[in-house]
């Protein structure tokens, strides 16, 4: 059994197309539908409601907005062996559910993760934007790699089209609340930690382009004020991981090299206008703001939470 877990904060026209699209992948299966409402606004309230209901699906409502409770609420209702989280602007394709129990029944227990392919859904159905490189995209949470991986071997996995072990998940703890987004703050990174974790305990996350979703761009995100901040804060991230994860900083997070990055990328993006320039320059300069002065959410009490799990 899977638990399917879409979270959202004020964006049910979004979960509207996302499961519209799983509606006939669902019945006749023994999976279920999590609908968690992060704080919406009243009338989006409503919305997620009437889409929990016409669906026959579970509606779990917090006060408080942040992606990391929402998906820590799905994964305490969660009644499936696996507990599978499609971000809320996300389009899974018709065999998006076969291919993923296809995936699981063949893996050994100690298969722990599954990313999927997500695929770019540029706005107005248009071809890829010319300014949009390979990290841009990445900051997109599109991952459209063919050749299936372990990520113990270099394979990457995106969270916006990734299912975990319920038990493996409820093992390291679920997702931090220090990470993940909650409101204009993009801090990311949770899943990620998660992976790190799940990994030290010996078990596999894989990626397996069969379980493909398309991935809804909307139009801010294809701005340079966008990346730019998404950037910085993929920086902060970098350095909240590594203090989470409990161990020393990697040499690319030392101070120096942060700052030579953030001037050296800079220039270059300055010469070239070549947006893969300007996203290198703003996450060392992110990295850097966050080893300098680290943020509330660089919380050492992280670190030693998350270090005794991953030991335990």
């Amino acid at each position: 059994m899977i638990s399917i877990a879409i979270c959202s904060h004020n964006r049910s026209e979004d979960v509207a197309l996302c499961v519209s699209a799983l509606a006939s992948q669902l019945p006749g299966r023994n999976d279920e539908l999590l609908i968690v409402d992060s704080c919406s606004s009243p009338e989006h309230a409503e919305a997620l409601a009437s889409l929990a209901s016409a669906y026959q699906g579970q509606l779990i409502r917090l006060e408080t907005p942040g992606l990391s409770p929402a998906r820590n609420a799905a994964l305490a209702a969660a009644r499936g062996e696996w507990v599978a989280y499609l971000d809320d602007d996300t389009v899974p394709l018709p065999d998006w559910l076969s291919s993923l129990h296809r995936v699981i029944d063949e893996g050994a227990n100690r298969l722990a993760a599954v990313g999927g392919l997500t695929q770019p859904l540029w706005p107005d159905n248009a071809s890829a934007p010319s300014h949009i490189g390979p990290r841009w995209l990445f900051y997109l949470s599109c991952n459209q790699d063919h050749v299936r991986g372990n990520v113990t071997h270099g394979a990457k996995v995106c969270g916006a089209n990734l299912a975990f072990r319920r038990e493996a998940l409820s093992a390291v703890g679920g997702f931090r609340i220090e990470l993940g987004r909650t409101g204009d703050r993009l801090i990311g990174g949770e899943e990620s930690l998660v992976v790190r974790l799940l990994l030290q305990r010996g078990l596999d996350v894989i990626y397996e382009p069969s379980v493909r979703v398309k991935h809804r761009i909307h139009r801010e995100r294809l701005t340079l004020d966008w990346i730019r901040r998404r950037a910085y804060w993929e920086g902060v991230t970098e350095t909240a991981i590594a203090t989470a994860n409990g161990g020393p900083f990697p040499a690319r997070l030392a101070i120096p090299k942060l700052a030579v990055s953030a001037l050296v990328f800079g220039l270059l993006y300055a010469l070239t206008r070549n947006s893969d320039f300007l996203i290198r320059s703003r996450v060392a300069g992110g990295a850097l703001a966050a080893r300098l002065k680290p943020p509330a959410v660089l919380n050492p009490a992280v670190a030693s939470t998350a270090k005794a799990k991953a030991n335990a």
